[in-house]
């Protein structure tokens, strides 16, 4: 496992536009070309050997004084609370000396990346022509819920949020959970911190934009089960579930653009596994994906399995042939 922290590259600009047909050259602080950042950079705040949460934001800084840290605006945030507090003590230690009045405010776009797998690292998602940007802020403060005492071994709980933004950026999304394996009270508290969560690059004209969001809770203090790695070999993945070559199948992985990855969401009771390969929708890879996402993990109980629901794992795919005949039981 890996803990990184990505900081994007500072794309710097100064209030105000010239005339199109005027060339301007900025000045070194207009480059960011004195910009002063502490020494020690944000690290991965782990929780515990199974925390790999990802979380990122962009911030929009502004350098006003040459001897003052800059004020920022967050413009996408997935980050939890203590990822954030590492992110807000980092960029307070930035400073530009070299600004002048005749600057004036400085202005600069930062992205941070936090994660703790072995995953490829997961970009900022961009946006696409033709639809709304996707500048979800999340609130500053953490979830605030409480699972309490339960008699025996208290289970994970797991809701699947489905939340739509609609109207200009300051609205609340609404809620639908279209997997929820939890309590009244879960849900509740779900709602109630979702409805903090704000696009603010939305105009009142924007069509609506529907996210999806998995909540998990565990109890606390008890044995919680999980994946020893999140990257797998495809030969490693496969020999993970329960009687692969049950169903014959053949795949050429030369006529799919291989080598390629695979990014697979663990499902369970009634919600299937995901299969899918990041970027444009490829044919040749549809029934492939499907029989990937089809196959059952090898799993010693139910609990196991309610524990794993939601993980996130990736598949190295190489360049070969997956053949399963009828006979492979036996061979």
């Amino acid at each position: 496992m890996r803990s990184l922290f990505v900081a994007g590259v500072l794309g710097a600009f100064a209030l105000g536009a010239s005339a199109q047909t005027e060339i301007v050259t900025p000045s070194e602080a207009q480059r960011l070309g004195c910009l002063v950042k502490p020494g020690k950079a944000p690290r991965y705040p782990q929780h515990d050997k199974l925390d790999r949460a990802h979380g990122a934001m962009r911030l929009l800084l502004k350098f006003k004084q040459p001897d003052e840290k800059p004020t920022f605006e967050v413009l996408f945030n997935s980050a939890r609370e203590d990822m954030q507090d590492q992110v807000e003590r980092y960029v307070s230690g930035y400073r530009l000396p070299c600004l002048k009045p005749e600057d004036g405010e400085v202005r600069a776009v930062q992205e941070f990346s936090f994660q703790n797998d072995e995953r490829d690292p997961a970009p900022i998602p961009p946006d696409v022509q033709g639809r709304p940007p996707l500048c979800i802020v999340m609130p500053r403060r953490a979830l605030d819920y409480d699972m309490g005492l339960t008699l025996g071994r208290p289970g994970a709980e797991h809701l699947v949020a489905v939340i739509t933004f609609a109207g200009d950026g300051q609205q609340p999304p609404s809620v639908a959970f279209s997997y929820a394996k939890a309590s009244a009270r879960f849900e509740q508290a779900v709602r109630e911190w979702v409805a903090g969560y704000r696009m603010p690059c939305r105009t009142a004209q924007d069509r609506p934009r529907s996210v999806e969001q998995t909540f998990s809770m565990f109890p606390k203090g008890g044995r919680r089960h999980g994946f020893k790695h999140d990257r797998f070999t495809l030969m490693e993945f496969i020999k993970l579930m329960r009687e692969p070559w049950k169903q014959p199948v053949h795949f050429d992985l030369n006529t799919m653009g291989c080598p390629f990855k695979v990014d697979f969401i663990v499902g369970g009771e009634g919600r299937p596994h995901r299969a899918s390969v990041p970027g444009s929708r490829d044919p040749n890879k549809v029934d492939f994906l499907r029989w990937l996402g089809g196959l059952q993990f090898n799993l010693q109980s139910d609990d196991v399995a309610n524990d794993l629901f939601g993980s996130r794992l990736q598949v190295d795919v190489p360049c070969g042939v997956v053949s399963f005949t009828a006979d492979a039981e036996n061979g």
